[in-house]
């Protein structure tokens, strides 16, 4: 409800934006000695309130940019009133403050987007590993969105999949030497209470003929999660195709610079694959000798 809310007023805040806009440029119509600066200034508005627009229809918080619109907006305003005045009016300003906005609204769709993928990945490991432990990591992240810091976002995503890797390989490591030695560990030390020191031998032996094991068991782990998400990625390549080529929701620029990330993204996940394989090739190809 609450974010419903929000959403009706961003919306509302845009309608009287445009209304703004609209009277600067009927203002801009009657003047016959508007300068190219203030028609550039102007068209540079008209784009970032397109830039809003956009990033509230993907229900993405804008009171960051909608903060750096309105002091473009008055600025322009201020100077334009100058120009008119045939007094030197400077736009340097309005062109700095719709650049930011413009860049702003790149990284949020790019980090909207990742998000999306980061749910769905964290979603699908806490099926089959407990991570209670990084979830404050995991509130953080979604925080830092909420918050409109959709730098932090981006690089608190990676600390991320890297945090769940750790957590999958630390709990399967401990779950197998449990299973592998608890029983006959319990049994010699209420048996055989004297003889510590040969159950630790025995332990230490048993970890050394099973590290190959682990080793190799961690990182089909961490395979496992790098195939998640490169299905993940996939899914959301099918639906901006359907955005882009059926409903046409979203512009070709767009798509273009958004497929360009995924699939930027995706190599990067192949190579760590390739790699991962490789590792698990020469483990196997030294167990064999």
């Amino acid at each position: 409800m609450k974010i419903r809310t929000n959403i009706k007023l961003l919306t509302l805040s845009g309608i009287i934006i445009l209304f703004g806009l609209l009277l600067i440029s009927n203002s801009f119509a009657l003047n016959t000695k508007i300068s190219n600066e203030s028609i550039q200034a102007k068209e540079s508005l008209n784009q970032t309130e397109k830039d809003i627009i956009e990033m509230i229809g993907r229900n993405i918080p804008v009171k960051r940019v909608n903060e750096s619109y309105q002091e473009a907006l008055q600025i322009y305003s201020a100077q334009l009133a100058l120009e008119e005045k045939e007094s030197k009016a400077d736009y340097k300003l309005v062109m700095e403050y719709a650049s930011e906005v413009s860049s702003i609204k790149k990284t949020a769709i790019e980090a909207n987007d990742e998000l999306n993928v980061f749910k769905e990945t964290f979603t699908n490991a806490e099926k089959e590993t407990n991570l209670s432990e990084m979830q404050d990591e995991y509130n953080q992240i979604i925080l830092s969105f909420n918050k409109e810091r959709f730098e932090d976002t981006l690089i608190l995503i990676k600390q991320g999949y890297n945090r769940i890797s750790e957590i999958q390989s630390s709990q399967t490591v401990i779950n197998a030497v449990y299973k592998a030695t608890s029983r006959t560990i319990k049994y010699f030390f209420i048996k055989n209470g004297v003889k510590i020191i040969i159950i630790g031998c025995i332990a230490l032996f048993l970890l050394f003929v099973f590290w190959n094991t682990l080793t190799k068991l961690r990182m089909r782990i961490k395979l496992n999660n790098l195939n998640t998400q490169k299905r993940a990625i996939n899914g959301l390549i099918k639906e901006m195709q359907g955005s882009y080529f059926k409903s046409k929701k979203i512009s070709e620029n767009e798509y273009k610079i958004k497929l360009k990330n995924y699939e930027e993204f995706i190599r990067d996940i192949e190579r760590q694959i390739m790699v991962l394989n490789e590792e698990i090739f020469k483990i196997n190809k030294k167990s064999s000798r």
